[in-house]
């Protein structure tokens, strides 16, 4: 049996840690190989990319300021910027525009989303540092240990979360959707490991009625809750999720009614089959990994991901879940420019780096078949609470 405080592979066989660090240094290897060849793909960097997203929400945003309703507003601007409309998919669903144009001022909401964000961190770390609070009420000097472990990886979480919440309160991206999205998946994620499922389930319905691309993560936690019998937690997601429902059915006959018989549409499909390159792009929406060459990224995803297989928590499975639903779906979905859907994982991706010291010391102990620095526990010496 490992010690309290070790990981996931502290439970490998001196064969399979080898196998794993054989598997964690040729991911290493191919991440960073993509990022180097013509697979590899990413948007936000590049230094001109003209007008996008972000100046056609913020012009929405002020349009509405001004007294214009949503719709009209939407339609005018996607239209004069010659982006494609016959899609309904392709017209925001009006929450985070219609919100940001009913304050006082559009800037203002960096108090609201910037107040989301460091309650984020502070969640976050809090979260994680209570894992050290474990159940044993024997060998204080190895619990000890394991709490002191904890409290510097929730410090180390919290720190590389400046990355991606810095976003919020950078220029006008406070008005990009899913930003507000992936702070309300990561909040939810917090308060399920805080065991507050009631407002990780209210955090997470936000998220959804804020960018459609949270659905996943909604369905998700609702699998979770089924899985194990917690039905009234599933009643209220499918209670929030008919209300996302509704609300889309109505969004939709409203864009059906503005899209013009000339209106274009995206060449191809959504299913670009991007695989690597573009999960390694999407994981770059990073204020600091933006400023570095992308086999950065691909460096700093294979150490989350190898963070996240080992964090052998009900918060770090909940995590890896989730970051690992959304990589999948991004090998298959979304073109190069939708490197900015990486913002819903971002966050995910800063707790499995901070796992990533603990878990490799445990992978490295296991694969040289090194003893542990804290012995495990004996049933006929402790008691269980």
């Amino acid at each position: 049996m490992p010690p309290p405080s070790a990981t996931g592979y502290a439970r490998l066989t001196k064969f399979q840690a080898r196998a794993a660090l054989a598997g964690m240094l040729l991911a290493f290897g191919l991440g960073v190989a993509v990022t180097l060849s013509p697979w590899a793909q990413g948007f936000a960097d590049r230094e001109d990319r003209g007008p996008g997203d972000v100046a056609l929400y913020r012009a929405e945003a002020d349009r509405i300021q001004a007294g214009e309703g949503y719709y009209q507003a939407a339609g005018a601007e996607l239209r004069a910027r010659g982006y494609p409309t016959r899609s309904v998919f392709n017209w925001r669903t009006p929450l985070p525009v219609w919100l940001l144009g009913h304050l006082p001022t559009v800037e203002s909401g960096k108090i609201l989303l910037g107040g989301l964000a460091l309650l984020l961190a502070l969640l976050g770390f809090e979260a994680v540092a209570r894992e050290g609070d474990g159940p044993s009420s024997c060998a204080h000097h190895a619990q000890h240990g394991h709490k002191n472990g904890s409290v510097r990886r929730a410090a180390a979480g919290a720190l590389l979360l400046s990355g991606p919440l810095m976003f919020c309160v950078l220029g006008d991206l406070l008005v990009m959707p899913v930003l507000w999205a992936g702070v309300l998946i990561a909040l939810s994620l917090c308060a399920y490991g805080l065991q507050r499922p009631g407002w990780g389930l209210l955090c997470g319905v936000a998220a959804v009625f804020f960018r459609e691309l949270a659905l996943p993560y909604c369905l998700l936690m609702a699998a979770l809750a089924w899985r194990h019998k917690r039905y009234g937690e599933l009643l209220g997601w499918f209670v929030g999720l008919a209300a996302w429902a509704a609300f889309f059915a109505a969004h939709w006959v409203q864009v059906a009614a503005l899209i013009r018989p000339d209106a274009r549409a995206h060449p191809g499909s959504w299913l670009q089959f991007g695989g690597a390159g573009f999960v390694i792009a999407t994981a770059q929406m990073n204020a600091y990994l933006l400023l570095l060459p992308q086999w950065v990224t691909a460096v700093y995803l294979v150490a989350a991901l190898c963070g996240l297989a080992g964090w052998n928590t009900p918060l770090g499975r909940r995590i890896a879940l989730t970051a690992c639903a959304y990589t999948a779906a991004f090998a298959v979905v979304g073109y190069e420019f939708n490197q900015y859907w990486g913002c819903l994982t971002a966050p995910l991706w800063c707790f499995g780096l901070a796992q990533f010291p603990a878990s490799l010391a445990d992978l490295w102990k296991a694969a040289g078949n090194a003893a542990p620095a804290v012995r495990p526990f004996q049933a006929d010496h402790c008691v269980q609470r």
